[in-house]
Formats: structure tokens, sequence, C-alpha cells
């Protein structure tokens, strides 16, 4: 029995030390990128659900971003070249967004400065129903 133990030990104990060693620690909130692993940024909600495909879904999106110090952004939507606002000299901002898409949207926040991108969010539309191509046909009898 003690055996088969130090087998098992022999297994764990090694993937653990890789995992501390290497593995990066997963985000609970799969909305939130940072790219210059000093600023976050979420979306919530991060998923809008509409009754069928191909909808729009509609919604109010709450984006909030955090960065150390004090910085200069501006925000886009991915795609796009107008930008949706910009912030100057604040480390922590949070506004409300209404949404309105059949399509995920990626939002990004990128540098006032040169327009380099800092941090993505999205927000994923999904839907109950999916839409099916059958016809309908009208019978009286």
């Amino acid at each position: 029995m003690c055996f088969n133990i130090g087998k098992g030990l022999a297994i764990i104990l090694p993937t653990l030390l890789y995992c501390l060693l290497v593995c990066k620690q997963v985000s609970a909130n799969e909305s939130t990128v940072a790219i210059d692993n000093q600023v976050v940024f979420t979306a919530l909600p991060e998923q809008c659900v509409t009754l069928r495909q191909g909808r729009n879904c509609f919604a109010t999106v709450e984006l909030q971003w955090k960065s150390p110090s004090k910085q200069s952004f501006c925000l886009y939507q991915e795609g796009e070249e107008k930008q949706l606002g910009c912030w100057k000299n604040n480390a922590n901002v949070q506004i409300k967004i209404d949404f309105e898409s059949n399509k995920s949207i990626k939002y990004q926040l990128r540098k006032k400065v040169n327009n380099k991108v800092v941090a993505e969010a999205q927000v994923e539309v999904s839907w109950q129903h999916k839409n099916t191509a059958r016809k309908r046909r009208w019978r009286l009898f």
C-alpha cells in the first residue's frame, strides 16, 4: 500500500511544482485581457443573451479599467477608428455604455499618446434558439 502512495506522490509533486513555477494564474473573468500587464480592463456583463440567433441584443455594459498610475487612455470598439471617449490622467475609470449588437464586440483601451492597445475586453452575444430555415405553410385543412 505504501508503494502505491509513493507512485502517486511521484506523479503529483512534479506536476504541482511545475505549475507553481511555470503556470500563469488564469483570471476568473474571461473578458479581461491585460496586454500591458499593468492595466486591468473589464466588461460586465461579459455576455449578452438574445432570444433568437441574428437578433440584436440590448444591454447596459459597465466598462472599468484600473492602472497603478494615472494615465491617459481612449476607448475604441475593435475595427472602428472613431473613439468612444478619452480620459486624461486617471488611474481608475468606470463608465456605462448602451450595447446593441447581434455580434460579439471587443473593446480596446489605447494610450492617447501613441494609440497603442493596452488592454481589451469583450462582450459576447449568444442566443437561446438557433434560427432554422424551415418554411411555414398555411393550411386551413
